[in-house]
Order: C-alpha cells, then structure tokens, then sequence
C-alpha cells in the first residue's frame, strides 16, 4: 500500500506541475493574443484613423487658408473676369473669362497680387493655428507691389487694413505707399 500511495503522490505531484505549466501556457497565449490584436491595430487600424483624420484637418485647413487667399485677392484685383482658388495640394488655380489659366499668362501686377494674397493668407492661417508665435502681431513685406497699377496700391491700404496686425514693415520703393504709413525711414546707398 505504500508503494501505491507513493505512486498517487508521484502522480499528483506531476498532475499539479502539468496544471501549472497549462495556466502558465494559457496566460501567455492570451498575453500573445493581446498583443497579436494591438499589433493588428497599429498596422491596420492605426494608419487608417491617422488618414482620416489627417484628411479632415489638412481639408478645414484648405477651405480655411482658400477664404483668406480669395479675400485678399478680391481685395487686390477687382475685375469679375479672373476669380482664384486653392486646389486640395494649396496651389493656386487661377480662371479667367471662365478658362483656366496659368499663373505665367497673368500681367505683371497679377502675378503680384496673386502672390501676395498667398502669402498674407499663409501667414492668417499660421497665425491662427499657431497662438504661441511670438511674432504673429508683425508681417514684414519685401517688395509686395511689383508690377501694381495706380488702382492697386490704393487697394493695398484696404488689404493692410483688413489684417489687423500691430506692426507691418514694407520695404518699398513706391512713394504712394508712403500716404498710408504711420512711420517712414528711408535708407540711402552710397559709396557700396
């Protein structure tokens, strides 16, 4: 009989040892499972949502950064025959008597209007998403007249008006400029 008990013993021993090592095998495979199913979200799911949601923000972007870039070319140009738009990738689509036209076709004070507009809407929009920037009171603008009719530098007093910036600095070297600035220095070059 002790030999049978002895054996029982052996026997539970190695049943409660195999009992073990299952639970251990169990915790891991659900331990595996667990990260089998985040490895499957970061895979799949993940770039999905990133998309998606990159899509929504880059597109409230757009319409956001577009209404700005119309505004201030209306503001610049006013003729009803060339209206201007932004596409999905921000590059300017410009129509003219209802043809699309490239920005190389436009005259010279177009080109400029059409880029300045771009510019003061780019710096809108930053300016917007962008609190923190310490300098989001101040816009400097190189030259922004090139190629402007008479018309047009009287429309650009309009357009500073409209951004509401504390400081704007225009290095320019039209005179008209000069009736709507609070502030004037002018600098001469002499000797190189």
């Amino acid at each position: 009989l002790s030999g049978s008990v002895k054996i029982e013993s052996e026997y539970l021993v190695s049943v409660n040892k195999i009992e073990k090592e299952i639970n251990t095998k169990r915790k891991a495979k659900e331990k595996m499972s667990k990260v089998i199913k985040l490895t499957g979200f970061f895979v799949n799911s993940l770039p999905l949502i990133t998309s998606a949601i990159e899509k929504t923000v880059m597109l409230k972007l757009n319409q956001e950064f577009n209404n700005f870039f119309q505004k201030f070319f209306s503001l610049l140009i006013s003729t009803e025959d060339i209206s201007i738009k932004l596409d999905y990738e921000f590059t300017p689509k410009i129509v003219q008597n209802s043809y699309d036209i490239d920005y190389t076709n436009l005259s010279g004070g177009e080109k400029t209007a059409v880029a300045l507009a771009y510019r003061l809407a780019l710096n809108k929009v930053l300016n917007t998403i962008y609190s923190t920037i310490k300098t989001n009171d101040l816009i400097i603008l190189d030259e922004p007249t090139d190629g402007f009719s008479e018309d047009q530098l009287d429309k650009l007093k309009d357009v500073i008006s409209e951004l509401n910036n504390c400081q704007i600095i225009i290095v320019s070297h039209e005179s008209k400029i000069e009736s709507f600035a609070e502030n004037i220095i002018r600098l001469e070059k002499t000797g190189h």
